[in-house]
């Protein structure tokens, strides 16, 4: 499909829809990535239990996919024929394209799908639980057990954030072409 200006009223209406603009507009690598971006947002604070923090990500790229796409909308017929489809995210990487590799997608896939069945799993042992408590004393933990996943999911953040702000170590002696122990190669 080559992309190509339409009906800008369609257009207008279809930018609502994170994503659904581009497509409409023959932007497909770059709709499907923005609108499953936005639906990410979506479905991990539900899966999750962290909707506050999710959803105020989810909001930030709605207003930056409306805006995107009625600047797409917006541009001439010149300097839209030279807009290339790419994927949303090359677009802060100066247009390089990302290369991921074949195992990294499916250690990201592995750990998504891990974290939806530890979810799915959670919730099976909580309602298995509820029914095997009185309902006294299921008022009492309830609360508490309610909040784990949240709390289990708020470390794995805060792990993730810390070990990408500190990057990889290099040691002095690496740094400078000797070996770990401080010996020239």
């Amino acid at each position: 499909m080559k992309p190509k200006k339409k009906n800008k009223v369609f257009a207008f209406l279809c930018s609502f829809m994170p994503g659904a603009a581009e497509m409409y507009m023959g932007y497909m690598k770059m709709g499907i990535s923005l609108m499953g971006v936005f639906f990410a947002c979506c479905l991990i604070p539900t899966i999750l239990l962290a909707a506050d923090y999710f959803y105020l990500v989810g909001i930030v790229i709605w207003f930056y996919g409306f805006f995107h796409a009625r600047n797409l909308d917006a541009t001439d017929d010149a300097e839209f024929a030279e807009i290339r489809d790419q994927f949303i995210w090359e677009e802060f990487t100066d247009g390089k394209p990302v290369r991921i590799s074949q195992k990294s997608v499916n250690k990201w896939i592995g750990i998504v799908v891990l974290l939806i069945g530890c979810a799915m799993l959670w919730n099976s042992v909580d309602n298995l639980i509820y029914d095997m408590i009185p309902d006294d004393l299921w008022e009492t933990l309830y609360p508490i057990a309610s909040n784990i996943p949240g709390f289990i999911f708020s470390v794995i953040i805060i792990v993730l954030g810390v070990r990408l702000i500190i990057g990889k170590k290099k040691t002095f002696t690496e740094a400078e072409g000797g070996s770990e122990y401080g010996e020239e190669k």
